[in-house]
């Protein structure tokens, strides 16, 4: 059935050339209309001074009002402590209160 010592048998294929499943060569130019591109962002020096200084307070009274009544309800809920969860949950809604004013307050302006 062998060919010779060292040859394969006659009835097995040839080697497979695994490139032979793969795409012709796609040329990027016949694919269609070239893609948009994003526009670059603004420089941040732009910013008036005031508001940039004025959203960074509120972002961080935002957070301060988040933590504060997401606390106070845990403490209520899991620990059973109500007066110190009170007060946290009302000082969150406080500060939180306050940020939505500011917000809006900017917005009209």
């Amino acid at each position: 059935m062998s060919n010779g010592p060292g040859d394969p048998p006659s009835h097995e294929p040839e080697e497979f050339d695994p490139e032979s499943l793969g795409p012709d060569r796609i040329d990027p130019a016949s694919l269609g209309p070239e893609t948009p591109s994003a526009p670059d962002p603004p420089d941040g020096s732009e910013v008036d001074r005031e508001i940039h200084g004025l959203f960074w307070w509120l972002a961080a009274l935002a957070n301060v009002a988040l933590l504060a009544a997401s606390l106070g309800v845990m403490f209520v809920v899991f620990r059973g402590w109500w007066a110190l969860g009170t007060q946290l949950t009302l000082s969150g809604l406080v500060v939180g209160g306050y940020v939505y004013y500011r917000v809006r307050q900017f917005q009209s302006e």
